[in-house]
């Protein structure tokens, strides 16, 4: 309980000068942001029963492809996309667990509430694609295959939320909506247009959206089906 406690403390105080250096010093937001994932991941090893080193080793690549963001996004773009795809095919193989949990059934996959939410979501993405295009158009290969695999992540993240009966699957939503959010700022921010604002709050959406990723890959095991029908 004192590892956990001193974990925690370790995270807030981190995640603080995240804060502080986003709004006052945001050259120093790169060396103050890979503290966090370190935190993380000492959180992470101090609260799971079962260390999947899989986890660790995400929590590595996004270490990597956030201080390549920000040193160079466009000078390092398809690194952060190699980087990025890899990382969400695997955050993928984590979840397969729990999809194995609660069944993949194609009724269950074309539910109102999937299609609207992925309807949306690949709408946005879309435009925001179409939007941030001719900057990065000799890269639009590394773009689209992100875009699938980000997708992908999503829908994943979206059909255990809906298909499971615990509040351990809000995590998860809570999770990938906070991704979902901090690809479409940064996207914007780097590509199209810049604004201090955008920094502060990507900043603090990519820390609650690793946390509770996290905090899922921590709760897995608990993860129980839902039998209730939808309409």
């Amino acid at each position: 309980m004192e590892k956990e406690k001193l974990a925690y403390r370790l995270l807030y105080i981190t995640g603080g000068m995240v804060v502080l250096t986003s709004i006052f010093m945001q050259q120093w937001v790169l060396y103050t942001k890979p503290l966090v994932i370190v935190s993380l991941s000492i959180l992470y090893l101090v609260k799971t029963k079962k260390v999947q080193y899989l986890v660790l080793f995400t929590m590595l690549l996004i270490m990597i492809a956030e201080i390549l963001t920000m040193k160079d996004f466009i000078g390092y773009f398809r690194e952060i996309n190699s980087i990025l795809i890899v990382y969400y095919c695997l955050n993928m193989i984590l979840l397969w667990k729990s999809l194995q949990t609660i069944k993949i059934q194609l009724e269950k996959v074309f539910t109102v509430q999937m299609i609207i939410a992925m309807g949306l979501i690949i709408y946005i993405i879309y435009e925001v694609a179409d939007i941030i295009l001719p900057s990065i158009n000799e890269n639009q290969l590394y773009l689209n295959l992100l875009i699938v695999c980000f997708i992908s992540f999503i829908g994943c993240c979206y059909y255990i939320y809906l298909n499971s009966k615990t509040i351990i699957s809000s995590s998860l939503v809570v999770a990938a909506s906070c991704f979902f959010i901090v690809n479409i700022i940064i996207a914007l921010n780097k590509l199209y247009i810049y604004l201090e604002i955008f920094v502060l709050i990507s900043n603090v959406l990519q820390i609650f959206g690793q946390f509770f990723l996290i905090k899922f890959f921590i709760e897995q095991d608990d993860l129980i089906l839902e039998n209730d029908e939808y309409f």
